[in-house]
């Protein structure tokens, strides 16, 4: 292609340069892009899921705005009980902290809180080699006062008094950290790397510029639309620039290599109108079948994936008309060249020749994989630790990971009532209270419990306090001078208790949900009923168990679209039958080599599978499209099949190659999860390029075959 002067661009051009440049001002002025991430994490307060969560905040004193530094070191030396003392103080001083729990704050002393059933489950190691601080935060803190109790930890921490940080408003903190790094880091990445793959591809200036400022403006005004749409940008969210950049850029390729086919062919007054015609019909297939993958997240009660489903179908429709409306702008002003073939044409040729000759092979050996990729599919871990989320010695992963061996680091809230109705507020009811917490303790997937019966045995330790009666204790204990600490464990009734579980994730073997009805189960034989559960441990139960149904169901309600989508740009049932063969290849063995693995399976990478088909069939209609065009001129089947292949090796996989750099610059996340989201579409995208090349025309090949021998 011959070199572009941008002196020499229409003012259509220039128009659509200058309305980038506004749009860019616009953006960055207006639009927040800071990613918010709220303590739920991953589901809406209307959630089904989250009733129990609502109705649990409704009867008890929540404090759940907590952050635990945990401080190991010589915990009986009289320095460390000082700088315990230190700390303490120091972190009062700040606006938003409402109290402070620690070895000096609460409990007389290290022996005190050893020996106190309350204070040794709520601030004493298993270990007893490292104590905890317990921060409550004002319900309405700020988000600036983190990065302060951050710096005051770091300042404080020393070789023998080693800190750690963790709670979820430090987690909401880091993640929304990690991920605006990771949208700068995104950002940068598909500009430099996709326009040297362009630049490469095309040799012409005025194609880069013009699939840069398509796509760019695209992945904009996309942020845009979303942010008045209400949607903030959030664990899933945050890739959506990269998404929109991507799925734009796709179908600037295949306009691109119609364009070069169109002028390869004949002279034409309009190339790049008849490109457009040859690809507006599959491309508008394609973008439906992608829009149709973002609707099916809207049905999953689990809010990320709800916010990514209605952003990707804002997303979706923005970069098909962004393509035909911007970009043709630019392609009018490329002049063509009859420079030689440059190394990357030449080296997808040599890709082209070795499969072809191979192509029995390459399909037998698809097939292989399939199949063995089926017993993966059983094998899935789509429950994964909370901890998985997390970049390895990370200091959020490392904070939880100490947490959670030395106490549990996932909450879980129970609510427990008599069988009978009666009060929790007699000697009888807390007998049988105590049984019921001595017996959870011996459960290995519970860290530590507090509860009704542990804050009354604290409670009644002084001497005067357990001359009291139960009732009257419990009376005590809800009044405002004792912060009415009562009403956190025990209903104004006295009827329903309170048991605040911090589970162990580290070694789980079994899912949240069973170890859950295990928990149930203990709770009945002791003669209480479990009315209510919730927190994180619980939630991510429910979500663990959406996102397998998501997978089975969501995927199956797809690939039966996609199958009426293929038969409605074929015309052709057995065409429509070869592609539906075709795609359900390809989630089954990238869900399948997954469970082989076993890499997590989680809200984040769970998708990946969707998208995966979404690139197979849109290879394909492409394909199918030109191949009824070869049916027209009568020519037969065999070799229309072979003509498509041909014309289509280099869109292929210069789309897949797009497709693997795109999605291939979410493994420089500082999340795992986005990591392995990145990594399971790069395998599908390269399973989906052979599936579209070989399988699909071989199937509906030996389909025709078939048919027309029984007739």
């Amino acid at each position: 292609m011959k070199k572009l002067n941008t002196l020499q661009l229409s003012k259509e051009a220039w128009v659509f340069i200058g309305l980038t440049v506004l749009s860019a001002l616009v953006l960055f002025n207006y639009v927040n892009l800071v990613p918010r991430v709220d303590s739920n994490f991953f589901f809406s307060n209307t959630d089904p899921q989250f009733q129990d969560e609502n109705a649990i905040s409704r009867v008890f004193k929540r404090k759940d705005s907590l952050l635990i530094i945990n401080a190991s070191g010589p915990i009986r030396s009289k320095e460390y009980m000082q700088k315990v003392r230190d700390l303490s103080g120091f972190l009062l001083k700040l606006a938003g902290i409402v109290g402070v729990k620690s070895i000096s704050n609460g409990p007389t002393g290290l022996d005190d809180a050893i020996k106190g059933p309350l204070w040794n489950r709520l601030l004493i190691s298993k270990d007893q080699r490292s104590t905890n601080i317990v921060v409550f935060l004002n319900g309405s803190f700020s988000q600036d006062l983190i990065p302060k109790i951050e710096k005051l930890t770091l300042e404080s921490s020393r070789k023998n008094f080693h800190l750690i940080m963790s709670g979820p408003p430090y987690i909401v903190e880091l993640v929304s950290r990690y991920l605006l790094k990771d949208i700068m880091v995104f950002s940068v990445l598909v500009l430099i790397i996709f326009g040297a793959v362009i630049l490469s591809i095309f040799r012409s200036s005025g194609i880069l510029l013009g699939a840069v400022i398509s796509c760019v403006s695209a992945s904009m005004w996309t942020l845009m639309i979303v942010h008045m749409l209400g949607i903030k940008i959030g664990l899933l969210t945050a890739n959506l620039a990269t998404i929109v950049f991507v799925l734009t850029l796709s179908h600037i390729i295949f306009l691109t290599y119609n364009w070069k086919y169109v002028l390869s062919q004949h002279e034409h007054s309009s190339p790049v109108e008849e490109a457009i015609h040859l690809t507006f019909s599959p491309s508008f297939w394609s973008m439906m079948t992608t829009l149709l993958g973002f609707l099916s997240l809207l049905s999953v009660p689990a809010q990320p994936l709800k916010e990514l489903g209605a952003s990707g179908v804002v997303g979706a429709l923005v970069a098909i008309i962004v393509a035909y409306s911007v970009y043709p702008a630019f392609l009018r002003s490329v002049e063509p060249s009859s420079s030689k073939k440059n190394s990357l044409d030449r080296y997808q040729q040599k890709v082209e020749k070795f499969l072809e000759k191979r192509k029995k092979m390459t399909i037998i050996s698809i097939f292989i994989l399939f199949f063995v990729a089926l017993p993966g599919l059983w094998m899935a871990d789509t429950d994964p630790s909370l901890i998985s989320f997390f970049k390895k010695n990370s200091p959020l992963e490392r904070g939880l990971t100490y947490i959670d061996h030395h106490g549990g680091s996932s909450p879980l809230i129970l609510v427990v009532k008599t069988a009978t109705g009666e009060k929790l507020d007699t000697q009888q009811s807390y007998q049988r209270l105590w049984k019921l917490q001595w017996n959870l303790e011996h459960n290995k997937e519970i860290g530590t419990i507090v509860s009704l019966p542990v804050l009354m045995a604290e409670a009644k330790r002084p001497l005067l306090a357990s001359l009291l009666s139960w009732e009257g204790l419990l009376n005590i204990l809800q009044l405002p001078q004792f912060d009415s600490i009562a009403n956190s464990f025990i209903t104004e009734d006295h009827k329903e208790g309170l048991f605040l579980l911090r589970m162990n994730e580290s070694d789980r073997q079994i899912s949240r949900l069973k170890v859950v009805e295990e928990i149930k189960k203990t709770v009945r034989a002791y003669g209480f009923i479990p009315e209510l559960v919730g927190g994180t441990y619980s939630l991510q139960g429910h979500l663990a168990k959406l996102v397998a149904s998501s997978i089975i169901f969501g995927l199956g309600q797809l690939i039966i679209i996609f199958a009426f989508i293929a038969w409605a740009v074929s015309r052709s049932i057995k065409i429509a039958f070869a592609i539906t063969l075709s795609i359900c290849v390809i989630p089954v063995i990238v869900i399948g080599m997954v469970g082989w693995f076993r890499i997590p399976l989680d809200i984040i990478s769970a998708p990946a599978s969707n998208i995966a088909i979404g690139l197979g069939i849109d290879s394909m209609i492409h394909m199918v499209r030109a191949y009824r065009r070869q049916k027209i001129k009568n020519i037969k089947d065999a070799e229309a099949w072979a003509n498509v292949r041909h014309r289509f090796w280099q869109p292929v996989l210069t789309f897949t190659l797009v497709m693997v750099l795109g999605f291939g610059i979410f493994m420089f996340s500082e999340f795992p999860s986005t990591q392995r989201f990145g990594l399971a579409v790069v395998f599908g995208a390269l399973i989906a390029c052979m599936t579209a090349l070989f399988v699909m025309p071989t199937t509906a090949q030996l389909h025709v075959k078939k048919v027309q021998k029984f007739r």
